[in-house]
């Protein structure tokens, strides 16, 4: 909705055609009374007088021209022009015009008051009207069956007027509206500025067109007088206590004002006051007073954000002289910001290629410990075949040597009973070669197993082995158990670094299997002590407690294990590593749970 602010004070016209006859009447006039006044003697005293060009064609018939008619008749010795000038006219443009008087609406006299330095001569005051200070504005008028009740419930609704920038109309309505709270731009759907073409707000308002009709003060109660819209029911919505004699919906305004500029005489502006203060009334149907009171002019324009107090745009130096404190503040604040920004930017940059050496360096580990887990692998797979080996090798050659010693006997009975069947000579013959085959067999296993266990034997440092198998179990088992370790010195043995990692990664994983029915509660631990020139590796943890009968078991055989169910290569491998290094193993119950295991192995003394 497109609407133009500025100060104008609009009447009503009935007729289009009358209106261009007064209008063409009045410049005629006008033209006239200039050229009479151009030929009068040169030693007349001058007087220009401005008049702000206005929409109302009654304010030019029934005030502009009897009051230029009564004032040139008044001071027949002065030479009295007059020129028109738009309301969008500037106070420095007023001075360019070198105006001695101006005739303006009020709002107009209001906005130019101090940079102009305008002052009241005198104001019209409507024949409707007692106070000078307060006699033009607006009403909402809408049909008499409407719903609408209060200017709140026209909120989104069609709204029609004369104009869209009129003191005596739209601008007090608008006042109004935002004293109420809401958007004069946005509070209606629609508004149609008629402009003072048919047809009339009334009539949009009759025939459906719009829901309220915004009038200047007195227009409706003229309008009914005249006999128009007989037929059509009216109401004014919400009507205010005041001094006219017809009702008004908002506050009241002076009306037009007869003004002087700083530049004339004192005589002159004290002979026009007295002159227009005794013009005869019957010369228009209003008369000039005085109104002492603008305030409420200034108001409006304070509350719409127009006139004085409009938005305007400053050059850089009437910007920098302005607010040069707010403008070093924000340049003070935006170097602070960049230096931030910049700060931030570089330690996020730091941070990164921190974070990046991070996980270069993580990777690396986990190759190395990858390859680590590996060759572990491969030494526990071999130490499971290497005892697997030497489990089926003794367990065959027993019964290998029983069943040679059976056959030697036979042959000797076949020899001493002189047996010639050739059957019998046979199959004793082939019994013998199976058993030679069979121990040929179970020896290249025993010679296997032998050639598993060939390792490189060095002296290690238990404390590094351990770490490096903590990590390795941290890495690659499948559990959020993490391992407490007391490692307080470094001590030595020679054996295969890697066969004494994997006898501590077996203790480990056992002890956490062990542990695992306990959840958040399960704790496993490592430590490294050097007692009487032994070195001994402790790894206890705080699982279910076992029978004492178990216990004994463990300590006999190798394939028992933690587990219940375990096969019992675990634990075996890790008796079958102690036993290769000269290590022992034992088990101890803990109380009230757990078990701790020790692995002992002969310190190296330091030379």
């Amino acid at each position: 909705m497109e609407r133009r602010f500025s100060l104008r004070k609009v009447c009503h016209l009935p007729s289009v055609i009358l209106y261009f006859a007064i209008a063409g009447q009045m410049a005629i006039g006008l033209a006239a009374a200039n050229e009479v006044n151009l030929s009068q003697p040169e030693e007349k005293k001058t007087i220009k007088i401005g008049v702000v060009r206005l929409e109302d064609p009654y304010f030019y018939l029934d005030c502009f021209g009897p009051t230029m008619e009564f004032l040139r008749e008044k001071h027949k010795d002065w030479k009295i022009l007059t020129e028109e000038i738009p309301i969008e006219t500037t106070a420095p443009e007023l001075a360019d015009k070198d105006f001695d008087f101006l005739i303006s609406p009020s709002g107009f006299f209001e906005a130019n008051l101090k940079e102009a330095g305008l002052r009241q001569i005198v104001t019209r005051m409507p024949e409707d009207s007692q106070n000078p200070s307060e006699s033009v504005g607006a009403t909402f008028v809408v049909k008499e069956d409407s719903p609408f009740r209060k200017l709140e419930d026209l909120k989104g609704k069609r709204a029609v007027s004369y104009d869209n920038s009129a003191l005596a109309g739209w601008l007090s309505a608008a006042y109004e509206i935002a004293s109420k709270g809401f958007d004069p731009e946005k509070f209606f759907s629609s508004f149609h500025p008629t402009r003072y073409n048919l047809p009339s707000p009334l009539s949009y308002l009759a025939r459906g067109s719009a829901d309220v009709a915004i009038l200047p003060t007195c227009e409706y109660e003229r309008i009914i007088q005249n006999g128009q819209f007989m037929n059509v029911g009216f109401r004014i919505l919400e009507p205010k206590n005041s001094a006219l004699k017809c009702a008004s919906s908002t506050n009241l305004y002076p009306d037009v004002v007869f003004s002087s500029f700083p530049k004339v005489e004192p005589d002159s502006a004290a002979s026009i006051t007295l002159s227009l203060l005794t013009m005869p009334e019957e010369l228009m149907k209003s008369k000039w007073s005085i109104a002492n009171d603008f305030r409420n002019v200034g108001q409006l324009f304070e509350k719409l954000k127009i006139g004085p107090y409009a938005k305007t745009f400053l050059s850089p130096k009437e910007l920098w002289d302005k607010y040069r404190t707010e403008i070093l503040l924000l340049f003070i604040l935006l170097g602070c910001l960049i230096f931030h920004i910049v700060r931030v930017n570089s330690l996020v940059l730091k941070r990164t290629a921190e974070l990046r050496m991070a996980i270069k360096q993580r990777d690396e580990v986990a190759r190395i410990a990858k390859e680590r887990l590996r060759r572990l692998n491969q030494i526990e797979r071999r130490g499971m075949v290497s005892q697997m080996s030497s489990m089926i090798a003794h367990e065959l050659k027993q019964p290998l040597s029983s069943v040679s010693n059976y056959v030697r006997g036979l042959r000797k009975y076949v020899n001493r009973q002189d047996s010639n069947d050739p059957i019998i000579h046979e199959a004793v013959n082939g019994i013998e070669r199976g058993i030679t085959r069979a121990s040929n067999i179970v020896e290249r296993v025993r010679g296997f197993a032998r050639a598993q266990d060939k390792t490189e034997i060095r002296v290690i440092s238990l404390k590094n082995v351990i770490e490096k198998a903590v990590a390795s179990f941290e890495a690659y088992v499948s559990t959020s158990l993490k391992i407490k370790q007391s490692i307080p010195s470094d001590v030595k043995i020679e054996a295969d670094p890697l066969a004494i990692e994997l006898l501590i990664f077996n203790l480990l994983k056992n002890a956490a299997e062990a542990v695992e029915p306990l959840g958040t509660e399960g704790a496993v631990s490592v430590s490294l002590i050097l007692s009487g020139g032994k070195a001994e590796i402790k790894v206890e943890d705080n699982g279910e407690k076992i029978t004492s009968e178990k216990l004994q078991r463990m300590q006999k055989a190798l394939q028992e294990t933690v587990k219940a169910n375990g096969a019992g290569l675990g634990l075996g491998i890790v008796f079958a590593i102690a036993e290769k290094y000269g290590g022992t193993v034992s088990f101890e119950q803990k109380e009230p749970n757990g078990l701790q295991v020790t692995v002992g192995f002969d310190a190296v003394q330091p030379t």
